[in-house]
């Protein structure tokens, strides 16, 4: 078991030290190369858009625990040579290949590995949180690290830092031993059977929309912000500061909510989590200070390591280990549908419309889901009543 914890801890921060070569600076090196926002908008949206149609895919393949982990080791492997060869492109029909072929890889990688991630730790009787804080801390250190890398060395050094990484954590897949549960089985005729009992969970159903676009908001405006701050004089190694800085908020949220002895409802934190995101897009519509602007962004820390805190394991609650995977998975195909219409919008609304337009129309989406997350734990206590007073058939 002690074996076993390392090698997950270790898979965490190793995958997440490579995706914070990578992923944070993405658009920046679009910007480097000449591209303007509408065509970084279409860029950043291939990932989701593949994400929507392979979801089921994935799904479909990875039906055991062996088969999730060899599949979750092959796609790291190519996600991060794909990563290696858009550092050497400058084409946008090129970039544009290179992210569908990423995207193949890596669109619902996440998904999958947070699975993984939440079925061992709450198999072991551990909480998800505790290894995912590990994922956080090496985001810290990448983001740093990877800012100053692409502005005072090159964007070609930091991405192929993110190769190897994204390597050895394709190599540590499969040195991961194989999750026993009792309720897995074959998917065949029993798959629609699955899904059916999942949307029938209403509970699940709520909070599956609220999780989709919490997370497709909280992206996709991480994805401009670097622009954003570059329009107000902040160039990539700030940028990498920044990031450094919120993500080092989500590993304080999620440290603190890990040693809690007393558990703050998941209701509550959802509604913070929501109310930390319209702060942080209000801050940034009313063009405030710009040291105003990187304190607030801290904010997304906050909300992020919260739902980081909640979802899995509240997943795992309502839909029990066996269906968990699929309950995630249609978590992440809400998320990525929102966030591709998302990043498309947003691309051309700055572009044509300014950032302050663009703050502006996201902070009313922001206001309308912290109203829905008010009306969770009302309509999951209506459920409750209903059945509790319902006969028994």
């Amino acid at each position: 078991m002690k074996k076993e914890n390392i090698k997950f801890k270790l898979l965490t921060a190793i995958r997440y030290l490579g995706d914070g070569f990578f992923y944070p600076f993405f658009a920046l090196y679009l910007v480097n190369r000449g591209l303007l926002e509408a065509r970084i908008g279409f860029i950043l949206s291939i990932s989701p858009l593949l994400a929507i149609i392979l979801n089921p895919i994935y799904a479909k393949i990875c039906n055991r625990i062996k088969k999730t982990r060899i599949t979750l080791g092959i796609i790291s492997i190519l996600e991060g040579i794909m990563i290696l060869i858009i550092g050497f492109s400058s084409n946008f029909y090129v970039i544009s290949g290179l992210a569908i072929l990423m995207a193949i890889f890596g669109s619902c990688h996440y998904g999958l590995m947070d699975s993984l991630i939440a079925i061992y730790s709450d198999n072991s009787h551990q909480k998800y949180a505790g290894f995912r804080l590990y994922g956080s801390a090496a985001y810290i250190i990448a983001t740093a690290i990877g800012g100053y890398t692409c502005k005072y060395i090159s964007y070609q050094v930091a991405f192929g830092i993110s190769f190897i990484l994204f390597f050895g954590s394709g190599i540590l897949y499969f040195l991961i031993k194989d999750i026993i549960i009792e309720e897995e089985k074959e998917v065949g005729k029993t798959d629609f059977k699955d899904y059916k009992i999942i949307f029938k969970n209403k509970k699940f159903v709520f909070f599956m929309f609220f999780y989709g676009l919490m997370l497709a908001l909280t992206f996709t405006n991480n994805n401009f912000f670097g622009t954003y701050l570059e329009t107000r004089g902040i160039n990539s190694d700030g940028y990498g500061l920044v990031y450094s800085y919120f993500v080092l908020i989500e590993l304080i949220v999620l440290i603190i909510l890990k040693y809690m002895k007393k558990q703050i409802s998941p209701y509550i934190l959802l509604i913070v989590s929501a109310i930390s995101l319209v702060i942080r897009l209000l801050v940034c519509y009313l063009y405030a200070p710009v040291w105003l602007v990187i304190l607030s962004s801290g904010l997304r820390g906050v909300g992020y390591g919260i739902i980081l805190h909640v979802s899995y394991q509240y997943v795992i609650d309502l839909l029990g280990e066996d269906k968990a995977t699929k309950g995630i998975m249609q978590c992440t195909l809400i998320y990525s549908i929102l966030l591709f219409i998302f990043n498309n919008v947003n691309g051309n609304l700055i572009e044509n419309f300014g950032y302050k337009n663009y703050f502006l129309i996201n902070m009313i989406a922001a206001i309308i889901l912290f109203i829905y997350s008010i009306f969770i734990p009302i309509i999951n206590h209506k459920k409750d009543n209903n059945e509790i007073n319902s006969p028994d058939l």
